[in-house]
């Protein structure tokens, strides 16, 4: 779920630019600042990967991820195991 304060939200759209799963919108109506806001348009594409809200200037956007989201059912951890096949990594 992903929440958008419209308070702080100054409508740069950062959001929508970031976002690799094309999740959001722009609004064609304004709010009572005169602001084009984003919306969430395509919900179901989100994996949470928290782009927008690491991209927000203005903390506006908020992806809200289950508790311990980074543990699996039987206490391993769950990270992309892709993750360290970068540079200098020796991989099998």
């Amino acid at each position: 779920m992903i929440i958008i304060d419209e308070n702080l939200c100054k409508g740069c759209h950062l959001c929508l630019f970031m976002c690799h799963e094309n999740v959001y919108a722009i609004s064609s109506e304004t709010n009572k600042k005169g602001v084009q806001l984003p919306f969430v348009k395509f919900g179901e594409r989100c994996n949470k990967c928290g782009t927008c809200e690491i991209a927000c200037p203005d903390q506006a956007i908020t992806v809200d991820l289950p508790e311990n989201w980074w543990m699996k059912d039987d206490n391993s951890v769950n990270f992309n195991p892709k993750f360290t096949k970068g540079k200098g990594v020796k991989n099998d």
